[in-house]
């Protein structure tokens, strides 16, 4: 008998974890796994409410406190939970399914297909009430969920497979490229002469060189009108939705080759902008080095990267070829002067947008660093120009925790500890509002007065 309850023990131990757990994690908005909170979907036959993020500072949800009352609401029909999905986790199941942004506010089904997909910020708790109402009816109806499960089942009616591809172009859902084949199978020669059919098929993001691809380009001279005639914002959803598909198919194939050819595209879709184009299109091999760890040839393209860019690219420079072709002034890589007329109107327009050009440029050098300081720990040239990199970043925007904290990880690297310190009480200053990055600055900075060395 006692070996009897001596195997039951760890065995009831293990049952209580499991229900713990499960009911642990059904709270209103708490941080969550997110293959926990969809097996607790599951078990409970309830939808889903996510706040899906990437950063890695602390998050703050919805300006707005939610009543008991309404959570218990909300909580009644969704489990809920704050997913942080890090942006290098591309096997992440929420990043094989979704591009995301930050943050994305996502109703979905107990298996995880999305219902209802936010993008903007929820300021009050009247607009998070009306999109949990919103989803719960959704719910009832068509959803992708069930579409997916007639399909798997054999359906292929046009009527369903024009359904799915309508959901993923809404969501901004990975399109599954076995269903844009099926689509495209039941498409007559007239109809890919349709300007219409085109636009859709572009719409759900068919793969670059791709079969479906190809074949929606048959009329050339119709596709070029296509892009002469939509609206520019029209035309950027499909570059992006053929980007995003790409891209993600890369990743999953193993495929570098493919991230090439992706390259030749985006640059393509920026003409004649010569400096977006540059690095619009060089990003996407890149980052195929930086997802795969392959930290040699990411290191070295990434310095060539930034620095040409970045680094070497003046802000009123970029924002001056901006202007230039979005006002169709003729301009290029060769002749790159305004007349005195143009001139003025755009440095009246720049002293408007010149804090975000800053801001954004800052983000991208900043960012840049961040990578060097994790690929690149050893190759103190790369470390240095990391160092140039994060201190422009610095200069254009300074109030940054976050920037003066890489500063400081940097120049500690490289052997200057008096400056990191330095750096690190500047950054302490900046992070007085988040309680765990301030307590994290304080015990490096006691690591740093006690010489015993930082692990980074």
């Amino acid at each position: 008998m006692a070996n009897v309850t001596w195997i039951k023990a760890p065995f009831l131990f293990v049952l209580f974890l499991i229900f713990f757990s499960v009911n642990a994690q059904t709270g209103f908005l708490e941080r969550v796994d997110y293959d926990s909170i969809r097996t607790v979907g599951n078990k409970q036959n309830k939808l889903m409410f996510l706040v899906v993020h990437e950063q890695n500072e602390s998050f703050e949800f919805l300006k707005a406190s939610v009543s008991k009352k309404n959570k218990e609401y909300i909580g009644d029909k969704f489990v809920s939970g704050i997913v942080q999905v890090k942006r290098e986790d591309f096997q992440h199941s929420l990043r094989k399914g979704f591009y995301l942004t930050t943050p994305v506010y996502l109703f979905a089904d107990s298996e995880g297909y999305p219902i209802l997909r936010y993008d903007k910020p929820v300021r009050d708790e009247q607009l998070l009430l009306q999109l949990a109402d919103s989803a719960y009816t959704l719910a009832k109806g068509e959803t992708l969920g069930k579409l997916l499960k007639q399909y798997q089942k054999g359906g292929r009616s046009r009527g369903l497979l024009t359904k799915l591809l309508t959901q993923y172009q809404s969501f901004n859902y990975y399109a599954d490229q076995r269903i844009l084949n099926d689509y495209l199978s039941q498409l007559t020669v007239q109809e890919l002469n349709n300007f219409e059919t085109v636009v859709f098929l572009m719409k759900s993001g068919p793969v670059y060189n791709g079969n479906v691809y190809k074949l929606a380009r048959t009329n050339a001279k119709m596709v070029d009108s296509l892009y002469a005639t939509l609206p520019l914002l029209a035309r950027q959803d499909i570059n992006n939705r053929i980007i995003q598909q790409t891209f993600r198919q890369s990743l999953e194939s193993s495929n570098y080759y493919l991230a090439q050819e992706l390259q030749g595209f985006v640059s393509g879709s920026w003409s004649p902008n010569y400096l977006r184009e540059n690095s619009s299109g060089s990003y996407y091999p890149m980052e195929y080095k930086r997802l795969t760890k392959d930290s040699l040839a990411y290191v070295n393209m990434a310095r060539n990267y930034y620095n040409m860019n970045y680094y070497r690219v003046a802000i009123d420079s970029l924002a001056r070829i901006d202007y230039a072709v979005e006002r169709k002034i003729s301009f290029s890589r060769y002749q790159g002067q305004l007349n005195r007329v143009e001139n003025e109107a755009f440095q009246k327009w720049f002293k408007v947008s010149e804090s975000r050009y800053k801001h954004e440029h800052a983000q991208h050098l900043s960012y840049g660093a961040r990578q060097i300081l994790a690929f690149s720990k050893d190759n103190m040239d790369a470390l240095y120009d990391a160092i140039r990199w994060q201190t422009k970043a610095i200069e254009q925007s300074p109030r940054s925790g976050l920037y003066h904290h890489t500063l400081a990880m940097l120049l500690y690297k490289v052997g200057f500890s008096a400056q990191a310190e330095a750096e690190l009480l500047r950054a302490k200053e900046f992070y007085k509002r988040d309680k765990v990055k301030y307590q994290e600055i304080e015990a490096l900075l006691k690591q740093m007065k006690s010489n015993k060395g930082l692990i980074i």
